[in-house]
């Protein structure tokens, strides 16, 4: 619930606040997840300069039944005296002596007392089952968010129907991060709400995750059509095809492989509900010859799948692609070896389409088990994987989606309009993750964990970026609920020829004024008028700056490891974006940027944090950082028409740099915290730039480092507790 964007309890406590009425205070926002002991970063609106942060830890355990949108009934608060306040936050220290638990906050001040939000509470961000939105019975439902851990013994996961019953589910794994649980095989189809409980905060940690409509098991017909075997007189491509278009007319099947190499000259489609499926991945091979005039995919088809044999070609544009209507897509343990006829000295015909050894492009699809290599050609980019549109997609995207245990090699990879995503336990060498709206409006609820991700060098050296994209609107606005009325004409900027007007889902951020520090979700837009996803906690007024751009959010980055490249960065439309867990070695680190690329839209940062992530080896390889790597925050937006904070809320919490490593506050930064990390044998510790506001340093050690503070920005920041050894 603690986040920019305000959970249901935040809002049924206090649903719409404009500045021509604000007399208490008003908060929309509180850092978690927070321990005892460590700073609470609470931003608002009114906030002045006699106020406390008063806290209680509610009672821990776990009621029988689920309770909707619980209110805790407190009767004792403890009065936290703030670190360091201003005119929009307030920052606080939980006491040391409290148990880790689920934390009451509200700001009391001499003119009155303000909302309530709860710290450490379960904050689901989205759903997925084992069929996309759907789940099955005995299939899987997965949470992601905040607050969901600590450990599977404490966490509860309840199914309730539309008549109110509810049903247990068996978790069987919890991360403050992501949860799993198990259906059982006897539950009946029908409609869901699943509700979620850490273990912590009695009655009032019972959280609403979303809506899972539950189907019977996903059945395709397992009818087999044999591929003849290889030999001299077996055209294995006409035998290929010949079992797919019996496949066909039987409405499905298996198209069976038997081991062998078989020489494929054209394209292969896929009818729906069909398999095709090799005796093993090391045993079959199927083989395509260089072609001047490649097919746009070598297989491509909808709901249908692809799994146990070996892909070898040349020239290509895509080795296997899904279609954007696809509802139902399934990869699994298939070997790509794309390597174009460029690399072997020979010139090949350029194409508009990037050259991609897997291109995703509908919904509900996983892929599981594979193993992608996809080679530069020239004059092209050479993707292993691309997962989105190439051109505006509105409301079709690569949604829905499951990558697992797989291995890619090539250039990039690039995501683009996707939403509800997991991309875990991967290897990937060589490649870049980017997250990106060149053509769209979002790229949203990425779980990005346990990954393995090294020797990225090509294009700007980044291992991992949020990129590209425009903007809308720069201005004023009227609000009045859910509804806004811009004060000039929208003007439409992106990579395309011709920039798109349909820009659901993109980001309304208030950047400045009144009401700073929220953002809301465009449903709709004509002209002047927008509608957003919710009611403002503090409506925009008159002295209100806001953006519409698209939106990267909500996005989490969980113990993967990086090696050997660029920078780990969220580049710009970043909120509610998590790094935590992560490592790094000889790269140039992890940061978050507020910015207007091309001068097309103000793309800032809001409530970003980057947790327990280490750096191992500094010295980066990157386009923009040679020498010692950083974990930080910047900006590079001040001009003659904005130059106020365009990342705001931004946390560093126990993050270590070991070696030529520091952390990097500047540009027009507000309410910035550093606390409990270490930083040894570099330079410099922090550096903090002298246009930053509200910043905060807090119980950092420094060994073997020369300067622990650099800048002229520590003068202005409010240190404690800071240990050199």
């Amino acid at each position: 619930m603690t986040n920019c964007r305000v959970g249901a309890l935040a809002a049924a406590l206090f649903l719409t606040i404009t500045s021509c009425c604000v007399a208490a205070p008003a908060i929309f926002w509180a850092s978690d997840p927070v321990r005892p002991d460590e700073t609470v970063v609470t931003l608002g609106e009114g906030i002045r300069s006699d106020c406390v942060v008063e806290s209680a830890r509610l009672s821990d355990g776990v009621t029988v039944k689920p309770v909707v949108n619980p209110l805790p009934s407190l009767s004792k608060w403890t009065v936290l005296k703030p670190l360091q306040v201003g005119p929009r936050s307030v920052k606080a220290v939980l006491p040391a002596a409290w148990k880790p638990g689920v934390f009451a906050l509200r700001v009391r001040q001499a003119d009155g007392v303000s909302n309530l939000l709860l710290a450490n509470a379960p904050d689901p961000w989205w759903l997925q089952g084992d069929e996309g939105q759907r789940s099955t019975p005995g299939g899987w439902v997965r949470v992601f968010g905040k607050g969901l851990g600590p450990s599977s013994d404490e966490v509860r996961a309840v199914l309730r129907n539309t008549q109110g019953e509810d049903t247990a589910l068996k978790v069987t794994k919890a991360t403050c991060w992501a949860l799993s649980a198990a259906l059982p095989a006897t539950l009946k189809s029908g409609d869901y709400t699943l509700f979620v409980h850490n273990g912590l905060g009695g009655e009032a940690g019972w959280r609403a995750a979303g809506q899972l409509t539950v189907i019977p098991p996903v059945t395709w017909k397992t009818d087999m059509f044999t591929v003849a075997g290889e030999g001299e007189k077996v055209d294995t491509d006409k035998a290929i095809q010949e079992a797919v278009d019996k496949a066909a007319a039987n409405g499905g099947g298996i198209v069976f492989l038997p081991r062998g190499t078989y020489d494929v000259k054209g394209q292969l489609l896929i009818p729906p509900g069909t398999v095709l499926r090799g005796e093993g991945m090391g045993l079959v091979n199927l083989y395509w010859a260089n072609s001047a005039e490649p097919p746009a995919a070598l297989i491509t088809g909808a709901n249908c799948g692809v799994q146990d044999l070996t892909i070898h070609c040349f020239n290509y544009i895509r080795v296997i692609s899904d279609t954007p209507d696809s509802e139902r897509f399934r990869l699994n343990r298939v070997r790509v070896r794309a390597v174009p006829e460029a690399v072997r000295g020979r010139i090949i015909k350029p194409t508009k389409e990037p050259f991609c050894g897997l291109h995703i492009q509908g919904r509900n699809w996983q892929v599981t088990g594979c193993d992608i290599y996809a080679a530069l050609a020239c004059n092209a980019q050479g993707r292993a994987l691309i997962a989105g549109p190439w051109g505006f997609a509105g409301d079709k995207g690569p949604w829905y989606g499951v990558m697992t245990d797989n291995k890619f090699f090539g250039h990039m990879y690039g995501c683009e309009n996707y939403k509800d995503v997991i991309f875990e336990r991967n290897e990937v060498q060589g490649v870049c993750i980017s997250a990106t709206t060149y053509w769209n409006n979002f790229s949203q609820n990425l779980y990005c964990a346990d990954n393995f991700i090294q020797h990225v060098y090509g294009g700007d050296r980044e291992i991992m970026t949020f990129d590209a994209g425009g903007g809308a609107y720069f201005g004023k606005a009227r609000a009045q609920g859910a509804h806004l009325t811009l004060a000039a004409d929208p003007v439409f900027k992106d990579y395309a020829p011709t920039a798109h007007t349909d820009y659901r889902g993109a980001a309304v951020f208030i950047l400045d004024g009144t009401g700073a520090g929220q953002y809301r979700l465009v449903t709709a837009n004509q002209g002047r008028e927008w509608e957003i996803d919710r009611p403002w906690i503090v409506s925009p007024d008159d002295t209100s700056i806001i953006s519409i751009v698209p939106f990267r959010g909500r996005n989490l980055f969980i113990g993967n490891t990086f090696v050997d490249g660029g920078a780990v960065q969220l580049y710009g439309s970043a909120a509610d974006v998590i790094l935590a867990e992560n490592k790094g070695a000889r790269i140039d680190g992890f940061f978050t940027w507020g910015l207007n690329p091309h001068g097309w839209g103000w793309q800032p940062s809001f409530c970003c944090q980057f947790l327990d992530n280490e750096l191992t080896e500094g010295s980066g390889y990157g386009a923009r950082v040679w020498g010692p790597s950083f974990i930080g925050v910047t900006t590079n937006n001040s001009n003659e028409q904005y130059g106020g904070p365009l990342a705001r809320g931004t946390l560093f919490r126990r993050n270590v740099m070991h070696t030529q490593g520091y952390i990097r506050v500047e540009g027009n930064t507000e309410d910035t915290l550093v606390e409990g990390c270490t930083v040894k044998h570099s330079p410099t510790g922090i550096r903090v730039g002298t246009t930053t506001r509200q910043t905060l340093l807090r119980k950092n050690v420094f060994e073997d480092v020369a300067q622990p503070l650099d800048g002229d920005g520590p003068k202005n920041a409010v240190i404690v507790d800071i240990k050199k050894e």
